[in-house]
C-alpha cells in the first residue's frame, strides 16, 4: 500500500505585511518580504478499508468524516474545504475505496506564522501527489488563497500561501496579473548570519482576535485612515532588501523597530498590552527591534539582537512566560513524497 505524505513550511513575515490584503494589493500593489522556517504542517494520506473519507487532526484532537452521502460530520472546516475543492476524491458510493488523512502542525493554533495556509498548501500538494498530477507553486498558492479567502471567507492576505508554496527568503509583489516572486538571499552564509541574530517566541493564541483585527484593518484602510501607513510599510521592503544583500544585519534589525511602530498604526488591536510588555522587555535587554510575525494580537514575535546578547534575551523572555522556539531558515517550499506502508494502524 502506498502512503502519501506532504509538508509545507511556515514563515516569518519581516516587512510589508498588510499590503498583501485586499483592497490595497489590487489598488496600490502589495509587497512583502518573508522567509520560510523549519516549522511545518505535515499531512499523510492512505487508503482505508472503510468507505468515505476520514480526516484526523492530531494536534487539535479532532476528527471529521465524509460518508458516501457527502455530508461532513466534524469541525475541521479548513481541511474539509480543501477536499471539497477536489470533488473527484469523494467516494461515489458505499463500495468506493475510502481514504484516511492525518495531519498535525509543529506550532500551536493562532501562531501568526501562517500555519493555516501551510495546512491548505500541504493538503493540496498531498492530493495532487495522490492523483499523480503535476502541480506548480503558483497554482497551489492561488488555489489555497481561493479556498481560504473566497470559499471560507476567512479575512487575510496572500503572502502565507505563496511562502508555503515557494519557500525561501523572497519578496512577493502582489496586484498585477501574476504574483512576482523575487528571491532575496540565496547565499547560505548570509542566511546563517541573519538567523543567528533572530529569536522567535510564542506569547499566546491570537485566534479570537484575528477576524475582528483583519476586518478593522480593512475598514480603516477603505476609509482612508491608514493608507499612508500602508505606503510606508511597503517602502520598508526595498530598504530591508538592500540591507540584507549588504549583510547589514544590525541595521536590518533597527529597521524592524521602525516598521513595527508604523505597523501598529494599522489598528489599535495589533499590539495589546501583553505584546507591548514583551516588546519593551526585549528592547531593554538588547534587541535592535522586532515585531509580531503575523497580523497582530498575539502568536509568535520575532526579535533581532546582537550575537552576544542572544542568551540574555532568551533567558528574560522565557522568565516572562514567552515560549522561545529554536528555528532555522529553509529554502524549500511545500514537498510531497510517497512510501510503501502496511495496513497497521
Amino acid at each position: 500500500m502506498k502512503i502519501f505524505k506532504a509538508r509545507a513550511p511556515m514563515r516569518i513575515g519581516f516587512f510589508g505585511g498588510g499590503t498583501d490584503v485586499s483592497p490595497y494589493a489590487e489598488e496600490h500593489g502589495g509587497k512583502v518580504l518573508n522567509c520560510t522556517i523549519n516549522l511545518f504542517v505535515r499531512c499523510m494520506l492512505r487508503t482505508s478499508p472503510e468507505p468515505g473519507i476520514t480526516i484526523r487532526s492530531l494536534d487539535l484532537a479532532e476528527v471529521s468524516r465524509l460518508a458516501a452521502g457527502r455530508t461532513w460530520d466534524g469541525r475541521l472546516g479548513l481541511p474539509q474545504a480543501v477536499l471539497d475543492a477536489h470533488p473527484d476524491l469523494h467516494p461515489d458510493g458505499d463500495d468506493a475505496p475510502g481514504f484516511d488523512i492525518t495531519m498535525f502542525s509543529d506550532v500551536p493554533p493562532g501562531s501568526g506564522l501562517g500555519s493555516s495556509s501551510a495546512l491548505v498548501v500541504s493538503m493540496l500538494k498531498l492530493l495532487y501527489a495522490a492523483y499523480g498530477a503535476a502541480s506548480d507553486p503558483h497554482t497551489l498558492a492561488e488555489l489555497a488563497y481561493r479556498i481560504e479567502r473566497v470559499d471560507l471567507g476567512i479575512p487575510g492576505g496572500r503572502q502565507d500561501q505563496y511562502a508555503a508554496a515557494f519557500g525561501g527568503m523572497c519578496v512577493y509583489h502582489f496586484g498585477g496579473p501574476r504574483v512576482i516572486v523575487e528571491p532575496v538571499l540565496t547565499d547560505p552564509a548570509a542566511l546563517l548570519e541573519l538567523e543567528s541574530s533572530l529569536i522567535i517566541g510564542y506569547i499566546g493564541d491570537r485566534r479570537l482576535l484575528t477576524r475582528h483585527l483583519m476586518e478593522d484593518q480593512v475598514q480603516r484602510l477603505v476609509q482612508g485612515d491608514t493608507l499612508r501607513y500602508h505606503d510606508e510599510t511597503k517602502a520598508y521592503v526595498d530598504e530591508a532588501t538592500r540591507l540584507l544583500r549588504e549583510l547589514r544585519i544590525d541595521d536590518f534589525g533597527r529597521l524592524l523597530h521602525d516598521a513595527w511602530e508604523v505597523k501598529k498604526a494599522f489598528s489599535p488591536h495589533i499590539a495589546p498590552p501583553i505584546v507591548d510588555e514583551v516588546y519593551n522587555l526585549a528592547r531593554q535587554h538588547g534587541a535592535w527591534g522586532g515585531k509580531i510575525t503575523g497580523a497582530g494580537g498575539g502568536g509568535f514575535m520575532v526579535f533581532a539582537c546582537p550575537f552576544e546578547r542572544r542568551l540574555e534575551l532568551e533567558r528574560v523572555l522565557s522568565e516572562a512566560g514567552v515560549l522561545v522556539r529554536p528555528f532555522s531558515f529553509v529554502s524549500q517550499g511545500v514537498q510531497s513524497w510517497v512510501v510503501n506502508g502496511n495496513d497497521e494502524r
